[in-house]
């Protein structure tokens, strides 16, 4: 879906943020400038991301298993959403205080009897039995 929009938006560089990869270049080799989050990355206009978010927001509320449209969702509102999340987050004692400290959540620096305490249904409740039925692995 990004390279056919991608081919359709070409002639609306002028709309451009950032200087696009070289015309002859390939697509995915053209990933290494500036301003890329990571190898693979292909930049995008604030009109491809619109475009993108309104496309992918439709069809996830027309159909919730399409989930491609759910992460591409996710990659175009990400950034924004955790800024928003980042701010509040200062905003707040307690949050500011998390921001600070970094600290690191793993099974062993958790308490578990406590958290299987908690009420059926809560994200405290659940979060214990989660690794083992939902191994996970690190890279």
């Amino acid at each position: 879906m990004v390279t056919l929009l991608r081919g359709t938006l070409r002639p609306l560089r002028l709309f451009r943020a950032l200087p696009g990869p070289a015309a002859d270049a390939p697509l995915r080799t053209a990933s290494h400038g500036a301003g890329l989050l990571y190898p693979e990355h292909i930049p995008t206009s604030l009109l491809q991301k619109v475009l993108l978010t309104a496309g992918s927001a439709g069809m996830a509320l027309y159909n919730p298993y399409r989930h491609d449209m759910v992460a591409v969702l996710g990659e175009t509102t990400g950034c924004y959403a955790l800024k928003i999340l980042r701010d509040q987050m200062k905003r707040d004692p307690e949050g500011a205080q998390i921001l600070q400290e970094r600290p690191r959540i793993s099974l062993s620096t958790l308490d578990l009897d406590k958290l299987q305490s908690l009420p059926e249904g809560s994200l405290g409740q659940g979060l214990p039995r989660y690794p083992g039925t939902h191994p996970i692995r690190g890279r």
